[in-house]
């Protein structure tokens, strides 16, 4: 048994995951199965029932949906005050799963995740629109207003805040570290999550590299205290808020390659959350990116992201309901914005990050576009965390070690 660390439950003192064909690997279960689950509890009676279920992920926003199992057991506790129980899991179905204990503690798994299928949906034209769209953008003159930040500039790497129109005139831009040498640089772009605050990098660190943190419409530098931007436009696909924003990305990149100091061969794309799904669309939608790290990637698989947390898609629904719109029209719409629509013409490498206990954006819907991906691709579970992967270690060591080979 492996040990890990320590979870927010009520008596469950070490949670350990083992697979009867292969071990672990950080909560994960690989191979056919059968599955067990081992625990250490504490308890101040010798012998203690406990009872356990089992519930797809996908069924979670279903109160009708029974679990796939329930079990319960007696555990007997030793001298040292530890009971030791394997639940029995059985064969699971590929996906993720819900374990409850007693109640009490409540946390996730997952079975076999490359195997999920979640397949494309996209519409007929979809290429079309896009293509359309992309035409629009190019219609529109790549003008870059220029502001040098002193304050967050030194002698190593000069600091900008960039701004320049995108798809219908609307500004976008960010903050831009350049070195001040001669040369040609590799250049970041990082993507921000969804209502992020605007953050300034040290000028020192980095300076082998050009560091662009994109803003897209009406977020970062452009943010004035509007929110909810998966409403905005939902009555057609021309209007739709991520129409834009995604031209925006794309512009992002074209502007990093316009750059007299960008080494054009590596550029490179990284973001989590919005900022995850904005990585994938930098390398779908343009041809430049040498290699892109996703961090929990939002904004794919709307049907089953509905089956498995309420928001963002019942906040969506809710405001169709109020303004007397139909909601299988806009989940239809939805299909042109769907991130697992664009993977498949990903061909750089990818390093996917997620959470496995991601109450935000599911790990279900991580692997949607993942899966779709056929270029080189690799992820990495962080098993105890939520949505915050950014400010997991691990994940940070793995973004940049992996960036660092190319």
């Amino acid at each position: 048994m492996v040990k890990t660390r320590y979870l927010p439950i009520f008596f469950l003192v070490l949670l350990l995951v083992q697979s009867c064909v292969t071990e672990d690997q950080d909560w994960m279960f690989y191979g056919r199965g059968p599955f067990r689950l081992s625990v250490e509890i504490s308890s101040d009676r010798p012998v203690a029932e406990i009872t356990y279920s089992v519930k797809r992920d996908i069924d979670l926003m279903d109160p009708s949906a029974n679990p796939v199992l329930e079990q319960k057991m007696l555990v007997r506790s030793g001298e040292d005050g530890i009971g030791r129980a394997k639940l029995d899991l059985g064969r699971l179905d590929p996906g993720f799963y819900q374990i409850t204990v007693c109640d009490t503690m409540v946390f996730n798994i997952g079975v076999n995740p490359e195997r999920i299928q979640s397949p494309a949906d996209a519409p007929e034209d979809f290429d079309a629109f896009w293509q359309t769209t992309l035409a629009e953008l190019d219609e529109v003159p790549l003008e870059v207003k220029w502001t040098l930040l002193p304050e967050h500039s030194s002698t190593k790497r000069e600091c900008y805040r960039v701004e320049m129109p995108s798809l219908g005139g609307a500004a976008m831009g960010g903050i831009i570290f350049i070195p001040t040498a001669e040369g040609r640089y590799p250049v970041r772009l990082s993507f921000m999550g969804y209502g992020a605050e605007v953050y300034y990098e040290d000028p020192d660190w980095n300076s082998d590299r050009i560091d662009y943190c994109v803003s897209v419409r009406d977020q970062g530098i452009f943010k004035a205290g509007n929110s909810n931007w998966i409403e905005r436009g939902l009555s057609s696909r021309e209007e739709f808020y991520y129409r834009g924003a995604f031209c925006d990305v794309v512009r992002a990149v074209e502007f990093a390659a316009s750059l007299p100091k960008a080494d054009t061969t590596r550029i490179f794309g990284c973001g989590d959350s919005q900022g995850g799904a904005f990585s994938w669309i930098s390398a779908s939608l343009t041809n430049k990116m040498r290699a892109i790290v996703p961090g929990v990637p939002f904004l794919s698989d709307y049907p089953d992201y509905a089956r498995i947390v309420r928001w963002p898609m019942h906040e969506v629904f809710r405001y169709a309901d109020e303004n007397g719109m139909d909601r299988a029209a806009i989940m239809d719409m939805l299909r042109y914005f769907d991130v697992k629509n664009f993977t498949g013409k990903i061909r750089c490498p990818v390093l996917m990050g997620f959470g496995l206990q991601d109450p935000t954006c599911p790990p279900h819907t991580n692997f949607a576009g993942y899966n779709n991906v056929s270029s080189d691709k690799s992820f990495l579970c962080v098993p105890t965390c939520g949505h915050a992967i950014w400010a997991e270690p691990e994940f940070i060591k793995a973004r940049d070690d992996f960036f660092r080979q190319f």
